[in-house]
């Protein structure tokens, strides 16, 4: 909060965003975020009449401001139907949590949702192989998530899975993108990503693109949205949350930073996309789940071998002993 007085009214401001040198109070800041989510839908062309959006929850901050306001936005037209996906990963006290706390949003807006859970898709719990595997929790989670994601999607007949990505999430990206030298993954940056043209693909896209993360917090204290999303299995040495505290540190000291690297991150990504030629690898169905993949075995089903394998080395050692 803040002791200063509306730019746009006598109202007492809730945020000073000094980045455009202005102060909004409650109502003003609402609108503003509104406008701003509208504004990617609308220049990104991210929501066609006849849509149905699966919206990716995940009882967060984020995911419940971008419900919120896909439902203000859309939730009037009966040619457009949004229903939420929730991915229960077995981080049982944390997970049960959110997801609750995403029933209740769903209830609250009218919205169907529909939850999947690792341990019906892949007969694991993330509280029982965290720290199994030799790659960070984060890199199997995130397969995980990503794949039952889709295909939650795919479940409940949807065009499109809408995330709730925000713009530090984006300026992370390409900041990681640019580090690892990863060319392809850095034409992929911006509001909407159609990875690949596959039928068993949903297109995913990011209503929350151009909203900062720390007005996404603020709307949600405003306006009750969400719980806290913090992961016990995070791990902190790897590069995101680097990337993140370097960001934050750079943005206290030039604010306007993360504006400046999203929209010098698309020009970059549109510039490669023409300029650049990739050799797309033809897709296949893995041999063992069907997904779409480049190989015989799709990066999930080779992860699920890593997590088995380590763990069957575990059991060896243990019986050694």
């Amino acid at each position: 909060m803040t002791d200063e007085i509306c730019s746009k009214c006598d109202a007492d401001a809730v945020i000073h965003r000094e980045y455009e040198g202005r102060s909004l109070c409650k109502k003003h800041f609402s609108i503003d975020v509104n406008k701003q989510v509208k504004k990617t839908i609308r220049e990104g062309d991210l929501v066609e009449s006849g849509d149905t959006i699966a919206v990716g929850l995940s009882g967060g901050k984020d995911s419940a401001v971008l419900l919120e306001q896909l439902v203000k936005v859309f939730g009037e037209r009966p040619d457009i139907e949004i229903v939420g996906v929730s991915v229960h990963e077995g981080i049982d006290e944390y997970r049960d949590e959110s997801i609750t706390a995403a029933q209740e949003l769903c209830d609250e807006l009218g919205v169907a949702l529909h939850v999947g859970r690792y341990s019906d898709y892949y007969d694991l719990k993330m509280d029982d192989v965290a720290d199994a595997g030799e790659r960070g929790n984060c890199t199997y989670c995130g397969i995980f998530r990503r794949d039952l994601l889709n295909k939650l999607a795919r479940e409940v007949d949807a065009d499109k899975i809408a995330i709730g990505h925000n713009l530090d999430d984006e300026a992370q990206a390409i900041m990681m993108n640019y580090i690892k030298g990863d060319t392809r993954r850095l034409a992929r940056v911006g509001s909407r990503t159609d990875q690949v043209s596959h039928d068993k693909f949903v297109p995913r896209i990011k209503p929350l693109l151009d909203v900062r993360e720390k007005e996404i917090a603020l709307y949600s204290r405003l306006h009750d949205l969400g719980v806290i999303d913090r992961c016990p299995h995070v791990q902190e040495g790897t590069l995101r949350p680097m990337v993140k505290s370097f960001l934050n540190k750079l943005e206290s000291q030039m604010p306007g930073i993360k504006h400046s690297i999203v929209s010098q991150g698309h020009d970059l990504s549109s510039l490669v996309e023409e300029n650049f030629e990739f050799e797309d690898s033809e897709i296949k169905e893995c041999e063992r789940c069907g997904e779409p993949c480049s190989g015989g075995l799709c990066r999930k089903c080779q992860l699920l071998d890593d997590i088995k394998k380590a763990a069957d080395e575990s059991e060896e050692h243990d019986f050694e002993k």
